[in-house]
């Protein structure tokens, strides 16, 4: 459990989502798509670390693991839009699509985690 802060800046308990988890020894380098129904997520292992985002480009859909990783960005197979594989913001071309939603990512042993970074508020604490 984390804590944060909240709307009226008092400190609030609340629990992240596993999205799923994959045996760190599955990803090759380069993104790689894994589904957690509802999730589509693209998961890049890029020089010892690893990276999630959303796989549907928020621009037209197309699947992200199908681009090429390069400069710690992702490209779009689609048009060649290029999102950072770190914040998930569109490098290039500027201003015509919003960031690709990331997730965070939690290494255990030989396990790689995946998790939805949308606190879920916990009722009742």
């Amino acid at each position: 459990m984390d804590l944060s802060k909240g709307r009226e800046g008092c400190w609030e308990p609340f629990q992240l989502k596993l999205i799923g988890s994959l045996p760190l020894e599955d990803l090759r380098e380069g993104p790689v798509r894994v589904t957690y129904p509802p999730y589509d997520v693209v998961v890049v292992s890029l020089n010892g670390e690893v990276f999630a985002l959303e796989d549907a480009c928020n621009h037209a859909g197309a699947s992200l693991a199908e681009g090429d990783v390069e400069n710690a960005c992702i490209s779009c197979p689609m048009h060649g839009y290029l999102f950072s594989l770190r914040t998930g913001e569109l490098v290039a071309p500027k201003g015509l699509c919003g960031p690709q939603r990331t997730y965070r990512v939690e290494h255990r042993e030989s396990e790689v985690f995946l998790w939805d970074d949308e606190p879920v508020q916990l009722i009742g604490v």
